[in-house]
């Protein structure tokens, strides 16, 4: 070691100081278990203080031309005046343990190696206390550092800096009246980065901006870029005027770790703030707390993560939306179940046009509760290549839809088996529009409306399998469960626990434009006709012919005719006709069973040919049949010709063979023939009126369904 002014009048601390930088030693100025609290270094005296213009000599190699590679190590020190590094470029690694920098350090345009400022208290009356612009350097470790400040240009300011290694703030205390806390904007890390283990952070006020002012945050990481995992866990951020971390397009490579203990309070646009970030690995929130009382607690629109994204935590806010994920894409899996979202004033979870590539999923005691017309929670447009669930989740809205998710796209399966409570029109549940590629569940599901449908679906499409096996109740004037142009492409399975509108019980679903394979199960044919006469608002057409077709395609005709039937009923009630087109239908109905059974016209053509032959026997018992020119009283024709006479009534033309020698008495006297005469040809008529229906029927020509 050389020293190069010895006769500068250093203090027996700093000769001791440039004598331990030549042998790469801690110069310790602490007994082993001495506290370093902010009481005992404001006592510490002469003995224990050391000017910041030596430390500065040292590290530019003026007082230490031949340092040891370790540095400069102190420890339990107390550095009078500020610390000024700006510009300077040494290679001497820096470290300060437990000590006391009442003026700060000012360390801009630096180019250093090593920086370890752990345990130490910094403070600056005005400037930030660890001012440190643009800096360039190896490692940074604030690890249980406490910075305190009243500066618009924050406590610690990092903008712009580089550090090739690790940046470890781990159990610091950062804490700015006037200002961000951290502000890192820009800032490049080469590694990690940690905010953890009892890390704190308050900000607050406002900051001087181009073009007017703006709130400060506790932690400001826009911009910035993190090589490696940025580490936020059992930490507290928190911001009396803006958000507790603003992470605006950051960069992270690997993980991003909010949680578990994380808790975040801020105000304005989000706590937590990461609209257009991007984090290669994962984002886990596990366990995190955020909240907001003036917006989102979690806003990151635009947010792009590479692999799953975890929101197990509990987020409160006010305004827009609590969780606002917006245009997000998530190259995995997005997990929120457990999650508990609220907010008193719009959506829980705002997430138009989300883009997932796995699964979602929002279960496990998961519970969104919102306000407004934007839902509980809003998946408006969004796309979810994997599977959708909401199994056991709670989403309530007093004023709104529980789940506003039109347009929606599923690749596999969606299960909504929690309970869902809405108002308006809009639906407890909103899936118009919806693609689901897989199977619909909505087993022992409970979603709840006073004010409108229950469920909303026209114009779903569900690929596989749909299930309608739990509870609905509406309300308003839209049915409780509305499926118009609902497709389906397997089975319907429709056994509802209950199935109620509270205004209407003609309004419980609407089914027009439904399609599914088969037949619905397990519900039977004639209580899905008993739903299609009573429980649906008005007559359509479709839905008897979607159930006709059902069972003729399983060869079960005499229930597709029941349908077909069923459906001329409703049409005839339903659709207020004529009363001629009310007459024909109540004829056709009895005869021809609308067309359906025109065996029943052979039934009414044998009925009127068996009156026919009992009334030709009865009368011309009483002298209403003769051989042609006998008038003379009593029977002269035998039974099978009085019955041959009755066939005869009831053909078009000609006589049968039977018959011959016997016709209606030309006595003028005779009652009975001129009653024979007179009903003839209103038998006649029936029959041919009989054949004619059965023709018809046969034909299908009176069919109108």
């Amino acid at each position: 070691m050389v020293i190069q002014v010895p006769d500068q009048g250093l203090t027996e601390v700093e000769r001791a100081l440039v004598d331990h930088v030549g042998r790469g030693e801690w110069l310790d100025l602490a007994s082993g278990d001495e506290a370093a609290d902010e009481a005992s270094m404001r006592s510490w005296g002469e003995s224990r203080t050391c000017r910041a213009s030596v430390i500065r000599d040292i590290l530019r190699g003026r007082l230490a031309a031949d340092p040891d590679p370790h540095g400069l190590r102190l420890r339990g020190a107390r550095i009078s005046g500020r610390l000024d590094l700006e510009n300077l470029a040494t290679g001497v690694n820096l470290e300060l343990s437990d000590c006391l920098l009442e003026d700060g350090i000012l360390a801009r345009d630096a180019r250093m190696a090593r920086i370890a400022l752990n345990g130490c208290q910094i403070e600056h009356p005005a400037e930030p206390p660890l001012d440190v612009e643009r800096l360039t350097c190896s490692v940074l470790s604030l690890e249980g550092a406490r910075i305190v400040a009243r500066s618009d240009a924050g406590a610690i300011n990092l903008v712009g800096a580089r550090i090739g290694g690790n940046l470890n703030c781990a159990g610091a205390k950062l804490r700015n009246g006037s200002g961000t806390a951290l502000l890192a904007d820009q800032l490049q890390v080469g590694q990690d980065m940690y905010l953890r283990d009892e890390f704190t952070a308050t900000g607050g006020g406002y900051v001087a901006v181009k073009g007017g002012v703006a709130a400060a945050s506790a932690v400001s990481l826009n911009g910035a870029q993190i090589g490696g995992n940025l580490m936020c866990y059992q930490a507290e951020l928190r911001s009396s005027s803006g958000a507790a971390l603003a992470a605006m397009r950051l960069q992270v490579g690997q993980d991003m770790l909010l949680g578990p203990g994380f808790s975040a309070t801020g105000t304005g646009f989000g706590a937590v703030y990461l609209s257009g970030a991007r984090i290669g690995g994962r984002l886990d929130c596990s366990g995190a707390k955020l909240s907001n009382d003036s917006g989102a607690a979690l806003a990151a629109s635009g947010l792009q993560v590479g692999q799953d994204m975890h929101l197990h935590f509990t987020a409160t806010g006010r305004g827009f939306s609590a969780v606002y994920l917006s245009g997000a894409h998530i190259g995995g899996r997005l997990d929120c179940n457990g999650a508990k979202l609220r907010n008193g004033s719009g959506a829980a979870l705002f997430a138009d046009v989300l883009q997932v590539d796995q699964d979602m999923l929002l279960g496990g005691g998961f519970t969104a509760t919102g306000s407004g017309g934007d839902g509980a929670a809003r998946l408006v447009g969004a796309r979810i290549a994997g599977q959708f669930s909401c199994a056991g989740a709670e989403l309530h809205n007093r004023s709104g839809p529980a789940l506003a998710a039109m347009r929606l796209q599923v690749g596999h399966d969606m299960f909504l088996t929690g309970r869902f409570t809405g108002s308006r029109g809009d639906g407890a549940v909103n899936l118009v529009g919806a693609q689901i590629g897989g199977q619909f569940s909505c087993a022992g599901a409970e979603l709840l409306n006073g004010t409108g449908p229950a469920l909303a679906a026209s114009g779903l499409q569900v690929a596989h399998d749909m299930f309608l096996t739990g509870g609905f109740s509406g309300s308003g004037d839209a049915a409780a469960v509305n499926l118009t142009e609902v497709r389906v492409g397997g089975t319907f399975s429709f056994d509802p626990v209950e199935l109620a509108h509270a205004a209407d019980p003609h309004r419980q679903i609407a089914v027009d434009g439904l399609t599914y394979a088969g037949v619905p199960v397990p519900v039977s044919v004639r209580d899905w006709l008993r739903l299609l006469r009573e429980g649906t608002p008005r007559y359509a057409a479709q839905p008897y012919q979607q159930l006709a077709a059902g069972y003729q395609a399983l060869g079960h005709e005499r229930e597709a005719r029941e349908v077909l039937m069923a459906q001329r009923d409703d049409q005839l009630a339903r659709t207020n006709p004529g009363w001629l087109t009310r007459l024909w239908g109540r004829v056709t109905k009895v005869t021809l069973g609308y067309g359906y059974q025109p065996w029943r016209a052979l039934l009414f053509l044998a009925g009127v040919v068996a009156v026919s032959c009992v009334l030709a026997v009865v009368l011309g018992s009483h002298g209403a049949l003769a051989p042609p020119g006998n008038t003379a009283a009593g029977r002269s024709c035998t039974v099978l010709q009085e019955v041959s006479v009755g066939l005869d009534l009831n053909l078009p033309v000609g006589t049968s063979l039977a018959r011959a020698g016997c016709g209606l008495s030309s006595d003028p006297a005779s009652v009975a023939a001129a009653w024979l005469a007179a009903t003839g040809w209103v038998l006649r008529l029936s029959a041919w009126a009989f054949a004619a229906l059965f023709i018809a029927g046969f034909t299908s020509a009176v069919r109108k369904t």
